[in-house]
This record gives C-alpha cells, structure tokens and sequence, in this order.
C-alpha cells in the first residue's frame, strides 16, 4: 500500500509539474508576442518640406507620421522590433542634397534592403479632384504574391473599418520598386474628402487604422508560420 502510495504521490507531483510548466511557456509566449523576433520597417511618406498632400490645416506628413508612431506602439507590443524611417517632421535627404526627394527616397529603400528586415508598411493619404471619393486602398509589388497576400490581408480590415469595398492593386511606387523585402504602400483615406479629413486628424480613428494594419500583419506571419 506504501509503495502504491508512493507512486501516486509521484504522479500527481509530475501532473502538477507538468501544468507549471505549460503555464510559464504560455506566460513566456505572451509576454514575447506573437511578432517575437520579427523585424518590420514603418515607413511614414513625406516629410521636411515635403508635406504631401494638403488640405486646409491637414497634412499627409503629419498624419502619416501619426499613424506610424501608433502603427509602430502596436507592433512592438507583440514582440516586433519596428525601424522607423523617419520620427519626426523631416526627410532622409543629406544637407545640400542637390536632389532632396530622390535622396531621401533612396535612403528610405536602404533601411528596408537591410538583411534583418523582415517587411515594411509605407504609411500615406491620398488626394482627388472628385472630393466624394473616400476610403483606404492598399498597394503591392507588381509580381510579388508574397506582399500581394498581405495586401489583402490589410485591405480587408480596411474595407471592414471604412466600410467600403476597395481592392488591392499594384503600384508603381519608387518604395515597391527599389525593395527588394515583402512590403505594401497603404494610402490610408483621402484628405480631399471633408468627412474622412476629419476623422484623419484623429487620434482614435489614427489608432483604430494601425490596429488594422497590425492585426493584418499578424495575420499573414501566422499563415506563414
């Protein structure tokens, strides 16, 4: 009876042990993330005297760089390690830059054809003569189906949070172009439209907008995984 005992003893003990252990792994994985060792480049378009596109006391440079500091908050919360291209109202270009934009552009598609990157988001707002146009549209490299998927990804939850139904598409972009890394331009609303201007220049709307574009990446890395 003694040794029956004994051995008993033993096996609730392994049990308990055994839940520990499933515990702390559980509590080590969350505390990681889900993007634990992912490196990701946020890249917010314009910057220094380049505002981008401008409405009234909007700028996209500004938003822009709004949403990625937001976009960038979120990531790091689930593990990523997050480059920014910029942090502040400049550009990349060096003091007497003979070409500014070509210069600052070039430097921001370095940062990203850096070994370690593992994808990049370029954060901008669009603009259009037809003031009724509105909504979030997600570009990719012509030809590459890795960034393509998670173009969709993104756009989805776009569509879900403007509640409209844009499609993704391929851009000429000197960002998509000169990268070599999986990656996608999001245009994230129009500033020529009053009502998602307004919304644009919001902290909440900002935060809801780099929620989606964090939960679509997630998404894709857990596809991937």
């Amino acid at each position: 009876m003694k040794q029956v005992h004994k051995w008993f003893c033993a096996f609730v003990a392994m049990v308990v042990l055994g839940s520990v252990l499933v515990q702390v792994q559980a509590q080590r994985e969350h505390k990681q993330g889900a993007l634990s060792g992912v490196v990701i480049v946020v890249d917010p378009g314009h910057g220094g005297k380049d505002d981008g596109a401008r409405s009234g006391d909007a700028k996209e440079q500004e938003i822009n760089l709004a949403i990625s500091m937001k976009l960038k908050s979120a990531l790091e919360e689930q593990g990523a390690q997050v480059i920014l291209t910029r942090d502040g109202a400049y550009d990349l270009a060096s003091d007497g830059a003979r070409n500014r934009k070509r210069e600052d552009m070039a430097q921001r598609a370095a940062m990203i054809n850096e070994d370690r990157v593992d994808l990049f988001i370029s954060v901008h707002l669009n603009a259009y003569p037809n003031v009724a146009i509105h909504g979030a549209h997600t570009f990719y490299r012509k030809g590459d189906e890795a960034s393509k998927a998670l173009a969709q990804l993104l756009q989805e939850r776009f569509n879900h949070l403007t509640e409209q139904e844009k499609a993704i598409k391929s851009g000429d972009y000197y960002i998509l172009n000169e990268t070599d890394k999986i990656g996608v331009l999001v245009e994230c609303g129009f500033l020529s439209n009053e009502a998602e201007r307004t919304k644009l220049m919001q902290e909440d709307y900002q935060q809801r907008l780099a929620d989606a574009i964090c939960e679509g990446i997630m998404e894709y890395l857990a596809v991937l995984a």
